[in-house]
């Protein structure tokens, strides 16, 4: 009869032990947790403060970056590289190769973590060149020098 008793007992703490601790879940959409402080959400391109070099497009794993870029002459005669980058974010994997790669800081991750599209072409991101036409640059397939 002890022994029940003390079962009894320990079943009663466990029970009290459950309904006094926090909740592991929150109820999203209305409660939102804040992600950790590395956390690496959404992606952030800075145009003006890249160079083009291509780095980032070398060292993308599921290769989701191309540099398109064009040697331009100014009328005063010096050559100019312009272009853009062209990022697929569908096929991401969010490793953060590419901004640890970026000498400038172009790239970069915030921490936003909804990015549901209700179509692929929302997935991709350009960054508009007002200088370029499309069908005079290419687009870099092999390592850039």
């Amino acid at each position: 009869m002890a022994q029940k008793y003390t079962i009894a007992a320990m079943a009663m703490e466990l029970m009290e032990s459950l309904l006094v601790r926090k909740r592991a879940t929150v109820l999203y959409p209305i409660e939102r947790l804040e992600p950790p402080e590395r956390f690496r959400g959404r992606l952030r391109y800075d145009p003006e403060s890249c160079t083009l070099c291509g780095l980032c497009q070398r060292d993308c794993p599921a290769d989701v970056i191309k540099v398109v870029r064009k040697r331009v002459e100014r009328e005063d005669g010096t050559k100019e590289l312009t272009g853009h980058l062209e990022f697929e974010m569908d096929r991401c994997l969010f490793c953060g190769q590419c901004a640890q790669s970026c000498r400038q800081g172009s790239i970069t991750f915030t921490r936003e973590f909804e990015h549901a599209q209700p179509t692929r072409d929302l997935f991709m991101m350009k960054s508009d060149s007002p200088e370029l036409d499309e069908g005079d640059c290419d687009v870099d397939e092999d390592t850039v020098p």
